[in-house]
């Protein structure tokens, strides 16, 4: 990654500072610097792999060490690196394939990544399609955050894997804005029963307008006090934002009763009443709620089905265990495959007793160095799986992409049972090669999904 040309583009540019200076201290065969040194007159940090500056004497070891580099950068060379260690190792340290969700912070500037507290939006993602936004009152909504700041449609928001821990405190944190910044709340009562939970903006010139939340368990725009003012039978009381929540959950339940009968999939059950306005936290799914089950809603069919693959693939990776030396995954084109991982399109696996590094089977006996699959639909799998699987997909056609990190490297290969052709853009005609089997070291082989659905199409 790391060249003559530093393998970054000098665009995180800062104020150049005549009395800071920066560098970039590399380490031979390391993918990322081992530190970026600051120099403010005699003051010397470091920013290192703990991901804060703290009192440095690296520059003046740098000549002693003989795997080491110093190299002078300017402040946006630096600053390209900082966001590239955070990004990188927050990203090692936070994205599992066991885990229920990956959590992201997104921050409004790039640089911001530096400081975990600037963090102002919280994202999860499930799998690659489905990333969630976190909207406060315990809710969720589909985003394409993520998407956008990949895709270079936001430049100036990024976002960074964060833990589980992380995701909690961000998550109060963005509740106290929601009940200190955002909105006042009230309950609408009729003849003294809970109907609505209304939001009022503290700010008259607030993004945010008056909100009402409906019985479909979810808030609309709406000035809802202003048309009941006055009604026989009707109050408005101003509440806090965690009874506001409470409420919004019995309303939740009350209309989902109310429509049992229409909602034929069964129930999920959750922990606390609380978390009904969140489907996707419900631990269990059963056709009839028992006594030990402390909170139970009916579902459509459908919501039940999503939940029932959700919860699938919760208990897959909770579940997973090594086959030999190795954790396999299933690459799954979606969700609705989860309860069929014989439909897989890929196989991927990582060594069970170290920092997962990623490898796809290309063939019996073979596999290639892969990307971690965060843009990947992926189930653990046993032994079985892995065979029936492996077996199959040696006998289809199959399309990868290869990079190895350089600006503009790219190559597109078709593999079927008995050839293999190449072309240079998706467009191109197909011509027979030998790529695959003369791969070189630093290529990163992948496959699409969208690769095999273009040609498929």
């Amino acid at each position: 990654m790391i060249n003559e040309d530093w393998g970054l583009r000098d665009f995180y540019a800062g104020v150049e500072d005549p009395n800071v200076s920066y560098t970039i201290i590399l380490v031979a065969g390391e993918q990322l610097p081992l530190a970026v040194v600051r120099q403010t007159g005699t003051v010397e940090e470091a920013f290192t792999h703990t991901l804060r500056w703290e009192p440095s004497d690296l520059l003046s070891r740098a000549a002693t060490e003989p795997t080491w580099t110093a190299k002078p950068a300017s402040v946006g060379y630096a600053n390209g690196f900082l966001v590239e260690m955070v990004r990188t190792i927050r990203a090692r340290q936070h994205l599992s394939e066991f885990a229920d969700y990956k959590y992201f912070a997104v921050f409004r500037e790039t640089m911001d990544v530096l400081d975990f507290s600037k963090a102002h939006a919280l994202v999860r993602r499930p799998e690659f399609y489905g990333d969630e936004d976190y909207a406060g009152h315990n809710t969720w909504e589909a985003c394409d955050t993520l998407h956008d700041i990949d895709r270079g449609e936001d430049m100036r928001r990024e976002y960074v894997a964060i833990s589980a821990d992380e995701a909690d405190e961000l998550r109060q944190k963005i509740d106290h804005i929601w009940a200190n910044d955002i909105l006042r709340h009230f309950v609408v009562t009729i003849n003294g029963n809970p109907f609505s939970v209304v939001g009022v903006p503290r700010n008259p010139n607030s993004s945010v307008g008056r909100i009402m939340f409906t019985s479909d368990g979810e808030f609309v725009p709406g000035d809802l006090l202003s048309q009941v003012e006055g009604q026989p039978g009707v109050g408005a009381d101003e509440v806090s934002y965690d009874y506001a929540v409470a409420i919004m959950a019995a309303l939740v339940c009350f209309h989902r009763g109310q429509k049992k009968a229409e909602l034929t999939g069964g129930y999920a059950v959750f922990r606390r009443q609380v978390d009904v306005l969140d489907l996707d936290s419900a631990y269990g799914l059963v056709r009839e709620p028992g006594p030990d089950d402390p909170v139970a809603l009916p579902l459509s069919d459908a919501e039940a089905y999503r939940l029932y693959l959700r919860l699938t693939v919760r208990a897959a990776r909770r579940n997973a265990k090594p086959v030999g030396s190795y954790y396999y995954f299933a690459v799954l084109d979606s969700l609705r495959d989860a309860a069929e991982p014989g439909k897989a399109f890929s196989l991927v696996r990582c060594a069970a007793d170290r920092e997962p590094v990623w490898e796809m089977f290309l063939r019996q006996g073979e596999w290639v160095p892969t990307a971690g699959p965060l843009t990947l639909v992926t189930l653990p799998i046993g032994a079985d799986d892995v065979r029936a699987i492996s077996v199959r997909l040696e006998t289809e056609t199959r399309y990868f992409q290869i990079t190895n990190g350089e600006p503009g490297f790219m190559k597109f290969v078709r593999r079927t049972p008995t050839s293999e052709a190449t072309r240079e853009h998706p467009d191109a005609p197909w011509q027979p090669c030998d790529v695959l089997g003369n791969r070189e070291p630093g290529w990163t082989i992948t496959q699409p999904a969208w690769l095999a659905a273009r040609e498929n199409a």
